[in-house]
């Protein structure tokens, strides 16, 4: 029996050299692949004389001699490097598409062709632009999102021109070569060329990062490039969070909370009867952010102490909460249905890795969106003049807890913020009315002060 024939092609080194070489001349190193009696070069800038090229060293895959100089081993960590990737690709390939490698194929790969990559050619701008008209034309944005997304992706094309940053063309780039890194150099760009806000740069974000998440379920992108990609926006300590923005009035009243009760005694469907206990969940246990409702497990209740004690997604701090007893009743009743499983709550699944970027991140969108659709039809169906989400309950205890005179460094701690700047940010319209409050107690022994006339 013979050898079997192999998949996919190795590739190997070889010094190009005429029939008469010269020994003191310089000659061009080149990558070689042969598949079905062909042979695929490709040039690389690596150039030796005959004595430093040892054609049997790596393997038989070629290297630079000592001899070269002091670059012989860099270079040649460079030269593996890249026909280590080149036959990965073809491995891959080959797996996708069994037994059609061609010596064409080949060929694609050395030169970086779309028809060898991953996102097959297709342009980051262009992709974006796509996935905009199709959420646009579903009504999932509005208008004016749409065109501020197109104006933003016009600016990112004069970033790749101006930085010479293209992969293709100076203002293009395929999907598959976007990186944090190239990332990073936009955000300097703009803050320092454009001189926009980290605000306006946030914003200038959105586009990008949504077109990244869809490219990476679509297999277009590496999935642990997504994921780095997805934590690029700019987090300041003394401005608003993503998460934490302006404060806008949604919060719930003692008697819209009463309202909510009596909806929740009521209640004939279990799965929003669950969400309404999540909701309240959240409100007794200081405000606590949906995506630390969702990862909370029972190692992080100490039933005995009446705390909570958790790593916090969004600071990735450690949080102690001391927990109500109407918070307390809500895990009682949930032990009762969720004995021996890992998370409290039944949003995700208890095999969720919460070190795995990319499906906390996919987890925590999915689990958001199903628990706020429900909320949003319980607060119609109460009259709210708003939306009702997750997010409500955090707000709503704020205010409630400011209005009963606990102090703003008191709820800054409470929920979680990095610090009482962007407690008073958000919050600010409470402060006076806070502030009022703790005059008022000094009325009795200011009386005594006052002036009579």
């Amino acid at each position: 029996m013979g050898r079997p024939k192999r998949l996919y092609p190795l590739g190997r080194y070889r010094l190009r050299v005429p029939k008469d070489a010269e020994a003191d001349k310089a000659y061009p190193v080149v990558l070689e692949y042969t598949w079905n009696r062909e042979i695929i070069r490709k040039t690389t800038n690596v150039f030796a004389k005959i004595a430093d090229w040892n054609q049997n060293g790596n393997q038989g895959r070629g290297e630079l001699r000592v001899s070269y100089g002091s670059e012989y081993k860099r270079l040649n960590q460079l030269l593996l490097a890249r026909v280590e990737r080149i036959d990965s690709l073809l491995a891959e390939y080959n797996e996708r598409n069994p037994n059609q490698i061609t010596a064409e194929v080949v060929a694609g790969f050395l030169a970086d062709k779309p028809l060898a990559r991953r996102d097959q050619g297709k342009d980051f701008v262009e992709f974006t632009l796509e996935r905009l008209s199709s959420d646009y034309s579903r009504n999932r944005i509005g208008r004016s999102r749409y065109e501020n997304g197109k104006s933003c992706m016009n600016i990112f094309q004069t970033f790749l021109r101006a930085t010479k940053q293209g992969s293709y063309r100076p203002d293009a780039i395929y999907v598959g070569d976007m990186t944090p890194e190239l990332l990073d150099s936009y955000i300097a760009w703009r803050r320092e060329v454009k001189l926009n806000s980290d605000a306006t740069i946030n914003h200038s974000l959105t586009p990008i990062l949504k077109a990244c998440a869809y490219a990476s379920e679509m297999g277009m992108m590496d999935p642990a490039i997504n994921a780095r990609i997805q934590d690029m926006r700019i987090v300041s300590k003394v401005s608003l969070s993503e998460e934490e923005v302006e404060f806008d009035g949604k919060s719930l009243s003692k008697e819209q909370m009463l309202s909510l009760l009596e909806y929740y005694k009521t209640c004939l469907e279990p799965r929003r009867k669950e969400f309404l206990e999540m909701f309240l969940f959240a409100f007794h246990a200081c405000g606590l952010r949906v995506v630390d409702v969702m990862t909370l497990q029972w190692k992080h209740i100490d039933f005995s102490r009446k705390e909570l004690r958790k790593i916090m997604i969004k600071t990735n701090k450690r949080h102690v909460i001391p927990l109500t007893e109407p918070a307390l009743h809500i895990l009682q009743r949930w032990q009762e249905k969720r004995a021996g499983c890992r998370y409290v709550f039944n949003l995700v699944k208890d095999d969720l890795d919460l070190d795995d970027a990319e499906a906390l991140y996919k987890a925590r969108n999915n689990a958001t969106k199903c628990i706020n659709q429900s909320l949003a039809v319980v607060g119609e169906q109460i009259g709210l003049p708003f939306t009702l989400s997750m997010h409500v309950a955090r707000h709503s205890f704020a205010v409630f807890a400011l209005n009963k005179g606990l102090s703003m460094s008191v709820v800054s701690r409470l929920l979680g913020h990095g610090s009482t700047d962007v407690t008073e940010k958000v919050y600010a319209k409470f402060l006076p009315e806070t502030l009022s409050a703790e005059v008022a107690r000094l009325k009795e022994d200011f009386a005594s002060l006052e002036i009579v006339s």
